[in-house]
């Protein structure tokens, strides 16, 4: 009833204020034959403002604008909630719960519990922050209308907020965009998805490092650094020509300066060609896959939220979706994180180690609890991570309960 009443009293304000905008526009039209004189729509509207009751003008615009009648307010903006959208904010509010730097926020419990509240906080954040966020779905459905983000986002009627956002299937051979990203993030890419005994020998190499400089190098000595508010971003070509070239002997190629070779720490070992062999089985596979061409991701995305698929089971989907990561993660400052969520469907829990210590992430991927930084298929974030509990019922967090009444909208028990 509450709810009704207030949906009922924000349209009669909706209606009142564009009533006043077109009497403005009207007395502006006719303002020389009223006044003698021909006056600017400004003072119209703030005329017809004043005889209605507000002080001024401006206090209008910040009544529209709460409205969500700014007309350059991007298309995320919430503007309206159905019983069943505004019956989870109720209860996220009850438990002030909400997305921190200071670690992730994992959904423990069966997804289809968690997935619906997981999903509201994430588009409040983004509407709240009027930033694009990114979805990461790791999956093996074929479409998203298969997945569990789209029975929650059919549930709160936001089809056509979804549609607004860039779609990739990472799991396809040829993409419709151009990926590319600093050349730190692109070793951390590859580097997320090799076995974590493999990553560790690299690391004691150096071998991180040298790709790192090697392949910023080479796409300086071919002008193709693009530098963009302090994320200089490179393309994959310059990865694997850097990785071949250093990978024989770690010998610096011709192009990168003396400058260049004393950044990367040197060592006198050299990793296994077991190791040399995973590291360039993953590169190759990338080299046959096509994200050089179309759209910059880099550039849309700063405008236009992101939801990605990938597979645990396709290596190169997962170093994909860790670039398209990082320019919601890496790029922007502490102060403009933009939302992250992370859903995985599988029966058997499963976190990328793209993901982070915090990064304004919420994790549902079915986990019971948050297991040690040691287990399978752990990320170092579960450290220090908050533990929300979806169940049947409702919500659990930090000592309290909530209770939503959207379990029978989704055909859960």
């Amino acid at each position: 009833m509450a709810i009704t009443l207030i949906r009922s009293l924000t349209s009669s304000v909706i209606r009142n204020v564009s009533t006043l905008k077109r009497d403005a526009k009207r007395l502006q039209k006719h303002s020389a034959l009223v006044f003698g004189t021909e006056f600017p729509l400004k003072v119209c509207q703030h005329a017809v403002a004043v005889s209605r009751g507000f002080r001024s003008l401006a206090e209008v615009e910040k009544l529209g604008q709460r409205l969500g009648m700014d007309k350059q307010a991007p298309f995320w903006k919430i503007l309206g909630r159905n019983d069943t959208h505004q019956s989870v904010l109720n209860a996220l509010y009850r438990l002030n719960l909400e997305y921190t730097e200071n670690g992730p926020v994992v959904f423990t419990g069966e997804q289809h519990h968690s997935i619906l509240p997981a999903l509201v906080l994430f588009l409040e954040q983004m509407s709240l922050m009027n930033l694009p966020g990114l979805i990461l779905v790791e999956t093996e459905a074929s479409t998203v209308q298969d997945t569990l983000i789209f029975d929650a986002v059919q549930q709160l009627g936001m089809e056509e907020l979804l549609e607004g956002f860039r779609s990739l299937d990472l799991r396809e051979s040829n993409l419709p965009v151009a990926l590319s990203t600093s050349a730190r993030c692109w070793v951390d890419a590859i580097n997320n998805v090799l076995p974590p005994e493999l990553d560790t020998a690299l690391q004691r190499i150096g071998w991180g490092n040298r790709l790192e400089v090697a392949a910023h190098e080479n796409a300086k000595s071919r002008s193709q650094v693009h530098d963009s508010g302090n994320f200089p971003v490179i393309p994959f070509y310059s990865v694997n020509e850097a990785a071949y070239r250093i990978a024989p002997q770690f010998s610096w190629p011709a192009w990168a300066g003396d400058d260049a070779s004393k950044q990367a720490p040197t060592s006198p070992e050299e990793s296994s060609k077991i190791a040399k062999d995973t590291v360039f089985d993953l590169i190759r596979a990338l080299k046959e896959r096509n994200f050089s061409l179309g759209v910059a991701s880099e550039h849309e995305s700063r405008w236009r939220p992101y939801i990605v698929f990938f597979s645990r089971n396709d290596q190169v989907s997962e170093v994909l979706a860790g670039v398209v990561h990082s320019y919601f993660s890496w790029r922007p400052s502490r102060d403009q994180c933009p939302p992250i969520l992370y859903v995985s469907d599988s029966s058997i829990p499963y976190a990328p180690r793209m993901l982070r210590y915090g990064g304004n992430t919420a994790v549902v991927n079915g986990v019971d609890k948050i297991p040690e930084v040691d287990d399978f298929g752990a990320f170092y974030g579960y450290k220090q991570a908050l533990k929300v509990v979806g169940t049947e019922t409702g919500l659990q967090f930090m000592g309290t309960r909530a209770s939503m009444d959207w379990n029978q909208d989704l055909g859960v028990g």
